[in-house]
């Protein structure tokens, strides 16, 4: 016995329930990790979106730095959430850390000077109350 599933234009033949079911299944799985890739693509390129100026005098970049003001306030710093991947800015440490769909999590590194000097996150922490001078620290600040 064959089965149809007409999609207007074009209809697709399936010899059993099983195989229509599996056909469904494969598209939404594929759909799904698409929309992940896109997603993860995304939250890392728009996690800074400054060029240049990688040596010291941090000199010469270009492009919008980080909002920090944009970003919601936790009990250890900042926080932004993504499509997929979130992003949290420790300021009593300067430690920048992820998470993955809100499963996998990670500790990414600290602020580079580069950062404190261009992004300015020391800023953003002082406004809202941390204490940041065990990580914020520059001679060109």
């Amino acid at each position: 016995m064959l089965y149809y599933l007409n999609m207007g234009h074009f209809t697709l033949t399936f010899r059993s329930y099983i195989a229509l079911i599996k056909s469904i299944f494969s598209a939404v799985g594929i759909f799904a990790i698409l929309a992940l890739v896109i997603g993860m693509v995304a939250d890392i390129r728009s996690a800074d979106s400054t060029k240049g100026g990688y040596e010291y005098p941090f000199a010469g970049w270009s492009g919008k730095t980080i909002d920090f003001s944009a970003m919601y306030q936790t009990k250890d710093g900042l926080y932004k959430s993504g499509y997929v991947i979130d992003q949290f800015f420790n300021c009593h440490t300067g430690m920048i850390s992820w998470e993955i769909l809100g499963v996998i999590k990670g500790d990414f590194r600290k602020f580079s000077e580069r950062a404190i000097v261009v992004h300015k996150p020391q800023d953003e922490c002082r406004a809202r109350g941390y204490n940041t001078d065990s990580w914020a620290i520059s001679d060109l600040l």
